[in-house]
């Protein structure tokens, strides 16, 4: 070492030990090589200690000041240089997520009777044919040509995509979206007190972030250990409905939607004393990918319950010992619902959505916004040239 030394030292340069080994350079740049200084990054939309996790592979001397929400690096000149590039691509805003939800509670039996065919719903979601005739589906299209969809309507709200499908190819010809029939199928239900909203909210999470919806009841009970000196604990037991959203933004503007329901409803009573709840719970898992604004409905969550009805003859009821024989009677009355999950996944446009949308969705996009006000346009220019037309017989 001290050969090496002397060597170096009389043509100007320095050395460092790296392992077994000498490295040799020039001191400024050697110092940016190997040479250890001090670096603190504030951030501004990250979490410090998620950041530590990702540039554990580019270096390990990163602490963190999780109050201030800042990193500190020990390392080269060089290797900060690095870290602060990484930094800067992930430091970003997070693009966020509106999500419009509804969950509605329908009696089964009024779907029946209103026809509404929730099977044909979850396989072919919100498709239907555009005409007012009576179709089957099959001659070009994806459907099996053994599905019929009946009369259909022709008229807007409904949007006339076959002009869309043969401009832009993005469509199958003859179809549209059932959206607005859904929506007044759902009305028709509340007018005749058979459909009951039990939640209509709007929630905004962070692209890549669950949001969750409860409406449950917590049912309280006491469980208590045998013996002289047996101890008494009170549980609880959350009863009703949850709900689970996970969004994901893709990179070509389209969004991955997990949704994870669960219906739980306390079926009957258990134990010595018949006070520990025995909880029936219904759950389903998925996963789906629409456009901006493009509606998500699940159904098929299916409930059963049963409840004890006493009818009474007023002030007779309350003969003695007569009035319970004679003019009270009991029944169960069974009530069957379907819960229906409706979500609307919308982007929320800031100064930042890290979003770059295809060429085709670009395109598409603008001819839905522009197509309505160039047939506005053009029936104007008809109407001028006609009334400019000298031969016109005015």
């Amino acid at each position: 070492e001290q050969a090496i030394n002397l060597i170096v030292r009389a043509v100007g340069l320095s050395y460092e030990i790296v392992g077994n080994s000498f490295l040799v350079a020039d001191p400024k740049k050697l110092k940016e090589e190997v040479g250890v200084t001090s670096y603190v990054i504030d951030l501004k939309y990250s979490a410090a200690a998620d950041l530590k996790l990702l540039l554990q592979d580019i270096s390990k001397q990163v602490q963190v000041d999780i109050p201030g929400n800042k990193l500190l690096i020990n390392a080269s000149p060089k290797k900060i240089a690095e870290i602060i590039r990484v930094v800067e691509k992930i430091d970003v805003p997070a693009i966020q997520i509106m999500l419009e939800t509804r969950l509605i509670e329908i009696a089964v039996d009024v779907e029946e009777q209103l026809g509404i065919d929730w099977s044909r719903l979850a396989r072919y979601s919100t498709i239907l044919a555009e005409n007012g005739e009576e179709v089957t589906a099959g001659s070009g299209s994806d459907v099996p040509a053994a599905e019929t969809f009946g009369n259909l309507p022709a008229i807007m709200p409904f949007n006339r995509l076959s002009e869309v499908a043969e401009k832009t190819g993005l469509l199958p010809r003859y179809f549209s979206r059932q959206l607005t029939a859904f929506d007044l199928t759902l009305d028709m239900l509340q007018k005749d007190n058979k459909a009951e909203v039990l939640a209509d909210s709007r929630l905004t999470t962070l692209n890549g972030r669950e949001a969750s919806i409860k409406l449950v009841d917590i049912v309280p009970y006491i469980l208590s250990s045998g013996g002289v000196g047996g101890q008494v604990q009170v549980q609880r037991e959350e009863v009703g409905i949850k709900l689970n959203i996970l969004p994901t933004v893709n990179a070509d503007g389209y969004i991955t939607v997990s949704v994870r329901p669960e219906v739980s409803t306390i079926f009957e009573f258990i134990g010595p004393d018949k006070n520990i709840p025995r909880v029936k719970s219904r759950t389903s898992s998925t996963t789906i990918r629409v456009r901006d604004g493009e509606s998500i409905i699940i159904g098929g969550l299916l409930s059963n319950d049963k409840k004890q009805t006493t009818y009474q003859v007023p002030v007779l009821n309350k003969i003695p010992w007569l009035g319970k024989k004679l003019f009270t009677s009991h029944g169960v009355v069974e009530r069957k619902t379907d819960l229906i999950i409706q979500i609307t996944p919308t982007i929320v446009k800031d100064v930042y959505t890290g979003i770059v949308k295809s060429d085709a969705m670009i395109n598409y996009e603008k001819y839905v916004t522009e197509g309505d006000s160039n047939q506005d346009l053009g029936e104007q220019d008809e109407t001028s040239r006609s009334n400019s037309d000298p031969n016109s017989g005015e």
